[in-house]
């Protein structure tokens, strides 16, 4: 719990205060996902920055350019992962189906 010993210097306390409203997405901690999907929108402005430059323009090497499609795709599908399977299949056996299947393999085996 906060009591008022635990406060900040006055000084220091101001100085925090200018930072909040000069940064002011640095205030709070943001989940890691928010920020990594700030980095895939920050890459995805790259690529498309580049495509819209003349070959002889551009700032990437075809090499990298590759790399960073690949990175977009491979983070932009670990973002948007559905863990829901594709298609039905057989539903789980439930601990009770185990239990049973098991009491009955080993009553077989001890006959």
């Amino acid at each position: 719990m906060w009591c008022k010993s635990q406060a900040l210097p006055q000084p220091q306390l101001q100085t925090i205060m200018e930072q909040a409203k000069k940064y002011p997405e640095l205030t709070w901690t943001q989940n890691e996902y928010h920020q990594l999907r700030l980095a895939l929108s920050a890459l995805e402005a790259i690529r498309d920055r580049e495509s819209k430059r003349h070959q002889m323009d551009e700032h990437l090497d075809p090499r990298m350019a590759d790399v960073l499609d690949e990175v977009i795709g491979m983070l932009s599908d670990e973002l948007d992962y559905d863990p829901t399977p594709s298609e039905p299949g057989e539903p789980p056996m439930t601990m009770d189906e185990m239990h049973t299947a098991a009491w009955k393999e080993h009553q077989a085996m001890h006959r």
